[in-house]
């Protein structure tokens, strides 16, 4: 199969970046990484860091052209990463263990493996609908779960930055996974941090990346999420990906350093022909 892809990262309002974004292949494995270092805790940064360090180097010996179990590939991963965050903290005598929330997509022959902690999320989009995306490990989550919130409420709750886990920190990681997960012509598939989640609906995202390449979209979706937030936006971070016909010519593998910035026009008009198609952006 062939796919397109593309991946960055925008600082929003905050002083420095703790967002890491990463996009590899093989000839037949793809993975998507998005880790959001957190905010209020100390060396944030160094622990997306170390998510992206730890499986871009699992990756590259494991991808021979496949992974021989892709489960197991992310699970193995997930533990490293908490193992080597904890040794850091040893070692260099941190207070405290960096943390970081993450989503982890990986495809290949035509599945979609995922694995996430905290709020960044994973998602599987079809014919202009979310199929399926990753259950935040948040407090808000814990109370749409037990019917106390809805989902448009818990956007603005007080409370919703709160994360119940994440990789580093003082405790064991709660570890959501999913997979395999069929894709057909036409998906996407879409990592991101909650800074940009958190400033679309499930229907914006999914009518965003219906039928048009991750390479417009992703930097238009940054542009408009940082836009919406405002003086309160967070790091905003994306990686997408979407399978095209195999008889697809000219599709290539984009990352945020290769791709030009795109013009405003371009978030303005794919915002416009959303909210012509209803509900808004």
């Amino acid at each position: 199969m062939k796919f397109a892809w593309m991946a960055g990262s925008r600082i929003g309002s905050r002083s420095y970046n703790e967002d890491r974004v990463l996009t590899l292949h093989s000839r037949e494995a793809w993975l998507l990484v998005v880790a959001d270092g957190m905010g209020g805790h100390l060396n944030g940064e160094l622990a997306a860091q170390m998510v992206i360090d730890t499986l871009s180097h699992r990756f590259e010996l494991g991808a021979r052209p496949v992974l021989a179990d892709p489960q197991a590939f992310l699970r193995e991963g997930v533990d490293e990463i908490q193992g080597a965050l904890e040794r850091m903290a040893l070692q260099r005598r941190f207070p405290e263990v960096p943390s970081a929330t993450v989503a982890i997509a990986l495809v290949q022959r035509g599945q979609l493996y995922a694995v996430w902690a905290g709020d960044a999320r994973a998602y599987l989009l079809r014919d202009g609908a979310v199929l399926w995306h990753s259950r935040d490990h948040s407090t808000v989550q814990r109370l749409i779960d037990c019917g106390q919130l809805s989902p448009e409420e818990a956007l603005a709750h007080p409370e919703r930055n709160r994360v119940t886990s994440c990789l580093g920190g003082i405790d064991q990681p709660e570890v959501g996974e999913a997979g395999p997960l069929p894709l057909a012509g036409g998906d996407a598939v879409l990592v991101c941090s909650d800074g940009v989640w958190s400033q679309f609906g499930d229907a914006e995202l999914a009518r965003a990346l219906t039928a048009r390449p991750p390479q417009r979209v992703v930097p238009a979706l940054l542009q408009v999420a940082e836009r919406r937030a405002g003086e309160r936006s967070d790091n905003l971070s994306a990686a997408a990906l979407m399978p095209l016909p195999d008889d697809a010519a000219g599709a290539e593998v984009l990352d945020s350093a290769q791709a030009p910035e795109v013009p405003d026009a371009l978030g303005a008009t794919l915002e416009s022909e959303m909210l012509a198609a209803g509900g808004g952006l």
